[in-house]
């Protein structure tokens, strides 16, 4: 089972990123200041929103199922608790991010019916209910944070990560909160953080269960 999920993991979470990089090739470019823009180049390009979205709703579930996969591969005892907690967090981060990237077909079709400002407002009405915000949002933000981090932590104390690497999902973290502030470029620096974090934490599940299995 471990080496199962182990490699599992190695496929998914690269995989995730990647679809996720795609997904920026067709996202309509915004050429005024945010949040705003979003709703301009969406209602301005319906056609290329969507395929955007599709895309970066599959990028964001893989990484999840990536970290769901992870965190279940550590056969050792070093480290396995704060394994499992990281990978569950992180896919429940991830998949409610996932399920988040719907508004970007509504944005996109009330902006070109009604205008950007009016898909504007709707969306902040929208995503101010306390309930979507305490139940969603919130579960959201704090498990994209904080699953990585613990589950890279984890896989650390279990010999398996070298304590270095837990530096890829920290920054990754930090710019991810900070991605709407850095456009584009800070988008792209995640996930290729995120990559480079699914590569090497890859290369090592794909054997280290076995290691693992030792302790």
């Amino acid at each position: 089972m471990y080496a199962l999920a182990g490699r599992g993991a190695a496929i998914t979470f690269p995989l995730g990123a990647v679809l996720s990089v795609v997904s920026t090739i067709f996202d309509p470019p915004s050429r005024e200041p945010e949040p705003r823009g979003m709703y301009v180049a969406y209602g301005a390009d319906p056609a290329g929103a969507d395929i955007a979205a599709t895309i970066l709703h599959y990028g964001f579930l893989f990484l999840g199922v990536g970290l769901l996969l992870a965190g279940v591969a550590l056969a050792s005892r070093r480290g396995r608790v704060l394994t499992a907690l990281g990978g569950a967090l992180g896919f429940l981060g991830f998949a409610n991010l996932s399920g988040s990237v719907a508004e970007d077909w509504f944005d996109a079709q009330i902006a070109a019916a009604y205008g950007p400002d009016a898909a504007m407002a709707i969306a902040e009405k929208a995503l101010g209910m306390p309930a979507m915000t305490a139940g969603w949002q919130i579960p959201m933000i704090v498990g994209f944070a904080l699953g990585p981090v613990l589950l890279a932590a984890g896989l650390a104390r279990g010999r398996v990560l070298p304590w270095w690497a837990v530096a890829l999902p920290t920054i990754s973290t930090v710019l991810f909160v900070a991605a709407h502030d850095l456009g584009p470029i800070g988008f792209l620096i995640t996930l290729g953080l995120m990559f480079a974090f699914g590569l090497i934490m890859g290369r090592a599940l794909w054997t280290a269960p076995a290691v693992g299995a030792q302790d």
